[in-house]
């Protein structure tokens, strides 16, 4: 196992990578000092804060850090459907959409796919009562869907989690066709989502602001997709018809901007996740997958 907390296995060339942290060493002083964990949790993880960066980073004048990011961020240009000057400002920048064809979506209806370009963690059984360790943070069926019918209904079921850093496409879409129900907010605080904790794990996915759809599937059953707001993250927006119909790879929504994390639930037994994403969770290791790629068979 790779005891270096930012590095993940790239599944395209299967090598191991070294994610570039943004503003790295100011926020591993926010989680492992002491003075930092007091303004992180008093400040930096309120709604005030992450709505004030987002508004920062709106301004026209922000637009000038593009370029120096893309460069040192290694975004890859090439998927830009319009040209780098053309953004107003950094926020709109990070909130991008890209050219769709750039990612090929595997299309046989027994597959999921990815439904973000991310960092991958599987789990095929949780317990809706056990408590694990994912990266640095704490997950618990209970307290992360605030909802006791759910969580019974997922008990045994497998979880896919999946974290965006900064530089990553922000946008979601839906990874199996099916019809979703009305998303539903649940208020909370704005910790980060990255690793930068040694010293304590970071309650993100019970504490932070989180949103919930159900998607009802014919091959995967009742899947609960959470997308959940981090340091920064100042909105999870959605865009598509509650109630209605929607396919593979259809847009849901964005984060506005920062890092950023997303969970899949799948009830028992509905979904075997692929070898590698199973063989690198054991291992302790996060895979990048990219949007429209495998992630199990029903």
């Amino acid at each position: 196992m790779n005891s270096d907390r930012y590095a993940y296995i790239d599944r395209k060339s299967g090598r191991v990578i070294r994610d570039y942290i943004y503003a790295a060493a100011f926020m591993e002083w926010c989680y492992n000092t002491l003075p930092g964990r007091l303004l992180t949790d008093l400040i930096l993880s309120s709604k005030f804060v992450s709505r004030l960066y987002g508004w920062y980073y709106r301004q026209a004048w922000t637009k000038s850090k593009i370029a120096g990011f893309a460069a040192a961020m290694r975004v890859d240009l090439t998927e830009l459907t319009r040209p780098l000057s053309s953004f107003g400002s950094f926020g709109e920048f990070i909130s991008r959409d890209i050219d769709l064809s750039k990612r090929i979506v595997n299309d046989n209806p027994a597959i999921c796919v990815s439904p973000v370009d991310g960092r991958v963690m599987v789990y095929p059984a949780i317990d809706k009562d056990s408590t694990l360790r994912i990266k640095n943070g704490l997950f618990n069926l209970a307290t992360l869907l605030q909802d006791d019918v759910l969580a019974v209904r997922y008990q045994d079921g497998s979880l896919a989690s999946f974290r965006l850093y900064l530089a990553d496409y922000h946008h979601f879409h839906f990874p199996t066709d099916g019809v979703a129900a009305e998303p539903r907010s649940i208020q909370g605080r704005y910790y980060a989502t990255s690793p930068y904790s040694i010293c304590r794990t970071v309650p993100f996915y019970a504490a932070n602001h989180r949103m919930l759809t159900v998607l009802e599937s014919e091959r995967f059953g009742l899947i609960t997709m959470i997308e959940i707001g981090a340091f920064t993250v100042g909105s999870i927006r959605q865009h598509f018809k509650p109630c209605n119909r929607v396919s593979k790879a259809q847009h849901k929504g964005w984060f506005e901007l920062g890092g950023s994390a997303l969970v899949l639930l799948f009830e028992k037994n509905r979904i075997h996740f692929d070898a590698d994403l199973c063989a690198n969770s054991r291992a302790g290791m996060e895979t990048f997958v990219r949007l429209g790629e495998s992630i199990g068979a029903c």
